[in-house]
């Protein structure tokens, strides 16, 4: 520190208790935030990828503020089209297009409106949960800092003046 002054060690527990809670918080953002993309017919498509392993699925759900049309495609990563799909939405309407993966890889999407505007919301679902492995991990840290702590305040030597009451 600056000025001379000693900064107190940080223990191992508050570590781990500030590791755990930044893995829950940080997942909550994650899978929280998933926020709709706007779309217009005048503006460029949509353009996006994953990583999607077999039977992992991807849902577009669009939504038209007037009368709209949707088209989304779907690339593989050796370059073939394996989803292409056409939607015709009045104003207000909303429509979900669903792709499951057949194998593991890499696939592109473009998500374009031809006429109309409006808003597009890309989920993707995994078979496994793997991204669910953040919420574990963040409550095994969170209670092995408690238990650390517990364990370093058992440690702790107790300084008294023992007094007589002469």
């Amino acid at each position: 520190m600056s000025g001379g002054g000693a900064a107190p060690v940080m223990k191992m527990s508050d570590v781990f208790l500030l590791l755990g809670v930044t893995f829950l918080v940080g997942g909550l953002f994650i899978h929280g935030l998933v926020s709709p993309t706007p779309l217009n017919a005048d503006a460029e498509p949509y353009s996006n990828g994953a990583s999607l392993l077999k039977g992992d699925t991807i849902e577009f759900t669009v939504t038209a503020e007037n009368e709209s049309v949707v088209a989304v495609e779907i690339i593989d990563e050796e370059g073939d089209v394996v989803l292409t799909k056409s939607v015709s939405l009045l104003s207000g309407d909303s429509d979900s297009i669903y792709f499951e993966a057949d194998s593991k890889g890499f696939y592109s999407y473009t998500v374009e409106l031809t006429e109309g505007s409006g808003e597009v919301v890309v989920d993707v679902d995994r078979k496994l949960l793997i991204d669910f492995i953040i919420y574990p991990l963040g409550i095994i840290c969170v209670v092995f800092g408690f238990y650390k702590r517990k364990d370093e305040q058992m440690n702790e030597s107790i300084d008294a003046v023992l007094e007589s009451n002469d």
